[in-house]
């Protein structure tokens, strides 16, 4: 009788070696002891640790090359049973036909069966669907599994930076504050602040060791793991949501909506980076005068030298030097702040007018927790509701979405209304002193400050045009500080306010004498 030459070949993933002892060394000793007993010949051993879902494995392809390549020498591909083979039924049928083909007989030793008994294809569907099976409960218990801990409000996956991985005494997945915490704060303070670019900021926390790439810092800005939330995705019929984490906040939902309201364009437009060009602090603040676009700058040579230029990006007849306009910028900013005088007669009524903004704030802040408050009272009511069967699951999700989103945009107004009012005595005379010498200020800042000044100062694009610059709109701010004592003492309310406002910012009346500014 002719001597049977046989490829074995035993194969193990780490939690099926941890669950049921399929070590690899086993499998090994166990196929050669059966060899041996039968006079089979060994013609090669591969080995992996891989899973089976599919039959794209390094060593699993390294031995079909090999059958294919050696046609006639190798009569069996031995293992130990079907769900070392493969974990998938239908790819399994054509990877045996593929054998067939070849003359090669697949065996598990555990299960054996002889396949030219056409009964015995029924074992063979059998043994070859249990992995299969198996694989997909387990998936479904996986995926279940991590639902219910995210509905709980555990973390189960990577921890975002300034968190770290943790397993609580009881042995569930728990995320706690890194080292990198402070950072990370530091991060979204520095963002809301608009004194930073996002590539200008992200460079700077590298230095600080956060290392992030470019792609995922905005993502980082925008995760709600920091302020104590977690995403829910849908799960069959349920809705995705945010739920309560159990894991201790970074920073407070005042602190990252602002920063939102920066990402999404809510707040006073700001260069989306740096310049890097200490000739050019005015790049991203300017908009062309004839096609609207953004007036961009760069450098050119001529005349032995450097020269830099400020000029539209969309190739219209828009380009100045930008020497001189910084110079006329300069003269501007003297041009539109306010006398001593007047600012210091504004100073006492503004404050005034400050005290009584900020109690009328902090009675809205009141309202909104109230409102938070009943709508968090209305969604236990309504899972009550639920429970006792007086509406359907369906209904309950969907009233429960809906008050979570109302919840959103609540705690999005109360973080506009919190910003600021515990400082806003030492705010107000901080800003008197800034606007009192801002010119000053300006010509001795460094770039980030300069830009930080062009930002606060002018929220809206400038415009520069016919020996002066324009724009549609100053800070409040400014041009409060230099409205005529008169005029800020009178109560204005609605539209009669932003008439005020409107009016005062054309006319400038309590400004300094207005200065001509030259174009070249």
């Amino acid at each position: 009788m002719k001597e049977r030459r046989a490829i074995i070949y035993t194969r193990v993933s780490s939690d099926e070696q941890a669950e049921k002892g399929y070590s690899l060394q086993y499998q090994e000793e166990q196929l050669r002891k059966y060899c041996a007993n039968r006079d089979i010949s060994i013609v090669v051993h591969y080995k992996e640790d891989y899973s089976a879902k599919t039959f794209d494995r390094p060593e699993f392809n390294k031995l079909m090359n090999f059958c294919k390549k050696n046609p006639g020498e190798v009569d069996l591909l031995l293992f130990i049973n079907w769900s070392r083979f493969g974990r998938n039924a239908g790819d399994s049928y054509g990877i045996i036909k593929q054998l067939n083909k070849l003359e090669i007989e697949p065996q598990a030793i555990e299960q054996p069966l002889d396949l030219k008994v056409p009964e015995n294809k029924m074992m063979l569907a059998f043994y070859l669907a249990s992995p299969e099976v198996e694989n997909d409960r387990r998936s479904i218990n996986v995926k279940s599994g991590i639902y219910r801990a995210k509905k709980e409000g555990r973390w189960t996956t990577l921890a975002p930076i300034g968190y770290k991985n943790i397993r609580t005494e009881d042995g569930r997945a728990m995320i706690i504050p890194s080292k990198q915490a402070d950072i990370v704060r530091d991060a979204f303070k520095k963002f809301a602040s608009g004194a930073f670019g996002m590539e200008e900021l992200r460079h700077k926390l590298f230095e600080k060791g956060l290392n992030i790439e470019r792609s995922r810092f905005p993502k980082m800005l925008r995760n709600r793991a920091y302020i104590g939330k977690i995403f829910v995705a849908a799960y069959k019929d349920e809705p995705s949501y945010y739920a309560k984490a159990l894991h201790e906040p970074l920073i407070s939902d005042e602190l990252f909506f602002q920063v939102q309201d920066i990402l999404d364009g809510r707040t006073p437009s700001r260069p989306t980076k740096n310049t890097m060009k200490e000739q050019l602090p005015l790049r991203g603040f300017l908009e062309c005068r004839l096609c609207g676009k953004n007036i961009s700058g760069s450098a050119s040579r001529g005349n032995g030298g450097k020269y830099f230029y400020y000029h539209c990006t969309c190739g219209c007849n828009e380009r100045f030097r930008a020497e001189e306009t910084n110079k006329s910028f300069l003269e501007y900013l003297k041009m539109i702040k306010p006398n001593a005088m007047t600012l210091d007669m504004n100073y006492d009524v503004l404050l005034d007018n400050f005290n009584t903004k900020t109690k009328n704030d902090r009675n809205e802040l009141l309202k909104i927790d109230e409102e938070i408050g009943r709508n968090n009272q209305r969604l236990q009511n309504a899972q009550h509701l639920m429970l006792d069967a007086e509406i359907t699951a369906n209904d309950y999700k969907e009233i429960k979405v809906k008050i979570l989103e109302a919840n959103d945009e609540l705690m999005r107004k109360k973080a506009n209304l919190s910003s600021g009012h515990e400082d806003y005595r030492e705010y107000l005379k901080l800003s008197a002193a800034f606007i009192k010498d801002m010119d000053l200020i300006y010509q001795k800042a460094s770039l980030s400050e300069k830009q930080l000044i062009i930002g606060s100062v002018f929220p809206e694009k400038l415009t520069f045009e016919k020996n002066h610059f324009r724009t549609k709109r100053l800070n409040e701010a400014v041009v409060l500080m230099g409205l005529n004592h008169s005029d800020l003492g009178q109560k204005k309310s609605g539209s009669s306010k932003k008439k005020l406002l409107a009016t005062a910012q054309v006319g400038m009346t309590g400004f300094e004498p207005a200065t001509s500014t030259s174009r070249t």
